[in-house]
């Protein structure tokens, strides 16, 4: 995808080419999150399996040989808030993984020790785990029903492909929060199970309960506050401005509610494996015999607005629903331009009608059908900064059966019709 998987329709709506490259970015962010946080759920695993015996050897120090023991002399020690708070967590605790039980079970012997029970840190580990799965899963059912839109995208052309990269660039774009917020939460637990096997190797930390009920409450939280829409937001912002990245379509993504996860609804039990993207034609580089017609259209950071846009095909503002659009928005553009061949020269408006890979056609104002066909290109000293001029064409006059072989094209306008 991107400006070497350009069509001729582009030529018609040459904001195209920008929707492609922007829902492969956006999918490919998807896609590395992802990957980020299988990598650091898998670190947590290890992590969790190298904690579990030091903890035992601890709660054998303060004299629990089980954890009934250990339950025991919490509901003895603790009261009030206290005690019902510890209840409540262990009764969450049911069908919670293994990792959540660790946090439970540090947070038991300090308790057990100060008449300090940490539950707000236990339940959020709870809730951060169990909400990271469910938005992973989310995340992962998205990219395989995208997946399925893009093996259709090779045969579609102007308005319909228009509005299939619009729901995508839409879907991605929430989609790549959830993730990001569930890979921030997630890692946000890795680097708890870390601190904690760092600290119980420490004997001046697991010594003293208070310094690891100082290092617990502050430590996590820090981590944790980067699952939330400000940090989420601010990094994803700080991300598309160094890429300069073309937002212009673009839904409201940055606002909603602070706690991402927390809003998510009830956890699944595991994230899907995420699919590799399907690839199709549309999205691949084409062949050196294919143009590129990205050389039409507008710089892609031109006019950047992250909120309401005018398109340069459409004129229409940005939408949070593809199918929220006016008629004027379902108005392919008008080109023209002017043609210069060995056959003969002149000026013609075309209003798009159909096209593929190597052809488009176009009628004029006097509805005679026109074919425009690629022939060769010339390479030019800078290939980034290709121009409609570097490339020859057939040019044909259906209806008066006149052909312009060799021509050269120079773009005079694109308007909406």
């Amino acid at each position: 995808m991107g400006g070497s998987g350009s069509k001729f329709s582009d030529l018609f709506y040459p904001d195209n080419p920008n929707r492609r490259a922007r829902a492969q970015q956006l999918h490919n962010d998807v896609k590395y999150i992802s990957h980020q946080f299988e990598e650091v759920k898998e670190r947590r695993s290890v992590l969790l399996k190298s904690i579990e015996p030091k903890l035992n050897e601890l709660m054998k120090k303060h004299g629990y040989n089980t954890t009934h023991e250990l339950d025991s002399k919490l509901q003895a020690i603790l009261k009030g808030n206290a005690l019902e708070q510890y209840i409540r967590v262990k009764n969450e605790l049911e069908g919670t993984d293994r990792f959540a039980n660790m946090i439970f079970k540090v947070t038991s012997i300090i308790g057990a020790t100060t008449g300090v029970f940490l539950g707000g840190l236990v339940l959020t580990g709870i809730m951060t785990g169990g909400a990271a799965f469910a938005a992973m899963n989310a995340v992962g059912s998205a990219l395989v029903a995208i997946g399925v839109i893009v093996v259709f995208f090779s045969i579609s052309e102007g308005t319909e492909e228009r509005y299939k990269m619009r729901k995508c660039i839409i879907d991605l774009s929430q989609k790549r929060v959830k993730a990001q917020a569930a890979y921030a939460a997630m890692n946000a637990l890795a680097s708890l199970a870390y601190d904690i096997k760092l600290w119980l190797d420490e004997p001046l930390i697991s010594g003293n309960e208070e310094i690891m009920t100082k290092l617990l409450s502050r430590n996590f939280q820090d981590k944790y506050n980067e699952s939330r829409r400000t940090q989420v937001v601010k990094y994803l912002e700080e991300f598309d401005s160094r890429r300069s990245s073309w937002t212009n379509e673009d839904p409201n993504w940055k606002s909603g509610p602070e706690d991402i996860l927390g809003s998510l609804d009830e956890p699944e039990d595991s994230p899907p494996r995420i699919p590799s993207f399907v690839e199709a034609p549309g999205f691949n580089p084409m062949t050196a015999g294919l143009i590129s017609f990205m050389a039409v259209s507008p710089n892609l950071m031109a006019n950047h607005k992250p909120a309401r846009n005018s398109d340069s095909d459409t004129n229409a503002p940005t939408l949070n629903d593809p199918e929220e659009k006016d008629d004027a928005d379902d108005s392919p553009l008008k080109i023209k331009f002017d043609y210069t061949s060995p056959d003969g020269s002149g000026t013609v408006e075309l209003t798009y009608l159909t096209s593929d890979e190597s052809s488009c056609q176009g009628i004029d104002s006097t509805n005679n059908k026109w074919r425009i066909e690629y022939e060769s290109h010339i390479i030019p000293a800078n290939p980034t900064d290709l121009k409609v001029s570097d490339y020859l064409f057939s040019l044909v006059d259906c209806t008066a059966g006149k052909v312009f072989n060799s021509c050269r094209l120079n773009m005079i306008s694109q308007s909406v019709r």
